[in-house]
């Protein structure tokens, strides 16, 4: 009788730490599941977003725009250039993806908080960023942060969450991180708009951004019409944004999908047909400038319900032909073109 009620108590126990663990299982993969292209661990960024970007740094690295383009003077995005400068790491060796979230105002420096994925050797970062000077160290909730400011309240910092995981921004965002972290919380996901716009990301996009309201809001709400001028003159109001979605590729061409949320199918219409006369404006600028004819038949725009579909597919070809050209080379082309008659 003993034997067989510490049998049924073994088993009652193995059933509940089964269920236990199930359920903590679940929770934790709850809060770390991803959103559409956002990976899990990168809900750590703040709730009180405006926006989220994302930049895929390998697929980056091995277009054509890279290998044209990345010598050219400010074609590394910025927060991959501070990283560089302040950590040693080499955005293109060493990062393979990177998540930016921020408010959008001007003048914040950085621009907002990143977590970026790849694969970091710790102890030798960790002892170039104490060597070099710059930086004092600090310890938080195990983790260990490094400030880049004598003046705290406008520190930037980077921590190294583990071998693949850095987060980087303000001190203060990114203590707040290390603390979600370790709480496995997910404070991005509270943000509901954002998060409802990042589910409709394309997947396996080089570069996506969403925005909400807010951010919107910041924007022009006119522009000068045809003939107008910004000084004065007629211009034309545009109907607010309520959410916008960027994806971009860069292979084998530069391609970029921008859908624009309205109110309503009527205030998308306006601000489709506003889009299309901008387009129309640089087609009349095509005696001055042929090449501006190719870009503007490069660009399609089209609603749908209350959304504001704008495509644009550009060879590289078209993008070096905009490029402005060396005053030698404009020189060269003045005294080789024949005399006017």
């Amino acid at each position: 009788m003993n034997r067989s009620r510490l049998v049924l108590f073994l088993a009652m126990t193995v059933v509940v730490v089964g269920v236990v663990a199930g359920l903590g299982a679940l929770w934790m993969s709850s809060a770390q599941a991803a959103v559409g292209p956002l990976a899990g661990e990168a809900l750590i960024l703040p709730m009180d977003a405006r926006f989220v970007m994302g930049f895929d740094v390998k697929r980056f690295a091995a277009s054509p725009f890279y290998e044209r383009f990345a010598t050219k003077r400010g074609m590394k995005p910025e927060m991959l250039a501070q990283l560089e400068e302040r950590t040693g790491l080499q955005p293109v060796r060493d990062i393979d993806q990177i998540v930016i979230a921020g408010s959008g105002r001007s003048g914040s420096h950085p621009p907002g908080l990143a977590v970026a994925f790849g694969r970091f050797d710790l102890y030798p970062l960790g002892r170039a960023i104490e060597t070099d000077g710059k930086a004092q160290s600090s310890s938080h909730e195990g983790v260990t942060v490094y400030s880049f400011a004598k003046d705290e309240s406008h520190a930037v910092a980077v921590a190294f969450l583990d071998e693949s995981t850095l987060v980087f921004g303000s001190k203060e965002q990114v203590l707040a991180a290390i603390s979600s972290r370790t709480r496995n919380e997910a404070p991005l996901k509270g943000n509901t708009q954002l998060m409802s716009l990042v589910e409709k990301v394309r997947p396996g996009s080089t570069f996506w951004m969403v925005g909400d309201q807010s951010l919107l809001a910041s924007l022009p709400t006119s522009i000068p019409a045809p003939g107008g001028s910004a000084e004065g003159g007629a211009s034309m109001t545009l109907p607010a944004l309520t959410g916008l979605i960027v994806t971009g590729d860069l292979d084998p061409q530069v391609s970029l999908a921008i859908t624009g949320e309205a109110r309503d199918a009527p205030a998308a219409k306006n601000i489709a047909d506003v889009v299309r006369g901008l387009v129309a404006m640089a087609s009349l600028q095509a005696q001055q400038k042929p090449e501006l004819q190719q870009l503007a038949s490069a660009i399609s725009v089209a609603t749908e319900e209350n959304r504001v579909l704008v495509n644009a597919r550009v060879p590289y070809e078209m993008l070096e032909a905009l490029q402005p050209k060396p005053k030698s080379a404009n020189i060269e082309a003045k005294i080789a073109a024949p005399p006017a008659r």
